[in-house]
């Protein structure tokens, strides 16, 4: 499949008329118009793209002078149902039911910037009680509900970790050395890593997996990220079990979101996605949303997960390597410094009557 590029100026562009509350359904709907506008947005919907922004000579500069190259925004590919093999479909299912079934160990985010629908985060965090440094994403009454549940997803994860490599190192293997190289200089673990042992492996490129669903929406944002790169896999999903759907979706009536990079006027088209799309863009640099404008549909849920180093969790444990916490004792009293990984987890589980 031929490499497609695509060069768009920057242009500041407001999807929604005030961005500091919930758009209301017009709003959306209207929005939604301004994307389908051949004059306003550019639509991507199959092949290879790269996107880049295109760098305005400065009006003072010497003729000399070498103008700015393009800035990188995304790195854009589609893949067919027709060109996934039955095990790349089987690993991808892997994936997806993972985390259809972590939702049970992890709470959703609570978060300004979701309009609609939901999103999850496995991995790992800053601080969040006292005596704590850092520590894993968890919803701990669905841990204590279900403990047998959480192991064997805990272990499933490490297998699904092992695909997301694969499926991203394959078509953007630089950017993924990039990402693991600097896990490794910060001496930080991977999402899937159960706890920290100051040792990366060369598959590990993330510390945070997010993923959404329900018909997910939300406001133009950059990512606060120290990676240089998110990591985006989006697709369809079915309801029950998670499980995959890489076939046009078009006839059972359902269609899919786009992902917007508004003030350069280009939108990922997912509304009839067949198969998969991978977008490895520079998150924390230009503004991105996902556009939903659809109502629930009764079997199939449109599906994102995203890989990123996050920066809070970056410096939570910068602290912790730079001694931070050394000679430094708990505000609470009784407490002792810890990190709350996959033991303190499991360690907080009730002990049956």
């Amino acid at each position: 499949m031929d490499l497609k590029t695509m060069t768009r100026a920057y242009k500041a562009f407001h999807l929604y008329p005030d961005d500091t509350r919930k758009p209301t359904q017009a709003e959306v709907n209207d929005a939604e118009k301004m994307v389908l506008d051949p004059k306003l947005f550019k639509l991507i919907d199959y092949g290879r793209l790269v996107l880049y922004e295109k760098q305005i000579p400065k009006k003072d500069a010497p003729p000399t002078e070498e103008p700015e190259p393009d800035k990188f925004i995304a790195y854009i590919e589609f893949t067919t149902s027709e060109e996934l093999a039955e095990k790349d479909k089987d690993k991808l299912n892997l994936v997806t039911t993972y985390l259809h079934e972590s939702k049970s160990y992890v709470s959703t985010v609570d978060s300004s910037r979701i309009f609609c629908g939901k999103m999850w985060t496995i991995g790992w965090r800053k601080s969040q009680t006292s005596g704590e440094m850092a520590g894993r994403y968890r919803n701990q009454n669905g841990v204590d509900a279900d403990p047998h549940g959480f192991f064997y997803n805990t272990f499933k994860g490490q297998s699904a970790a092992n695909v997301l490599y694969r499926l991203f190192s394959s078509i953007a293997n630089t950017a993924v050395k990039a990402a693991n190289t600097l896990l490794t200089s910060l001496k930080m673990p991977s999402y899937e890593d159960i706890s920290w042992t100051q040792e990366t492996s060369e598959t590990n490129f993330a510390s945070n997996l997010a993923f959404t669903s329900n018909e997910f929406s939300n406001k133009p944002h950059k990512d606060d990220d120290t990676s240089a790169t998110a990591f985006l896999m989006l697709a369809n999903t079915r309801i029950e079990d998670g499980s995959i759907s890489t076939n046009n979706p078009s006839h059972s009536g359902f269609t899919g979101p786009f992902f917007v990079f508004p003030d350069h006027q280009v939108a990922i088209d997912l509304r009839n996605l067949d198969g998969i799309c991978r977008v490895v863009f520079a998150a924390g640099k230009f503004r991105h949303c996902t556009l939903n404008s659809q109502p629930p549909h009764k079997t199939l849920t449109s599906f994102g997960l995203s890989l990123q180093i996050c920066k809070s969790c970056v410096d939570a444990f910068k602290r912790i390597c730079n001694g931070y916490y050394n000679n430094r004792i708990p505000k609470k009293e009784g407490v002792v410094w810890h990190i709350s990984d996959h033991n303190d987890i499991i360690n907080k589980i009730p002990l049956p009557q």
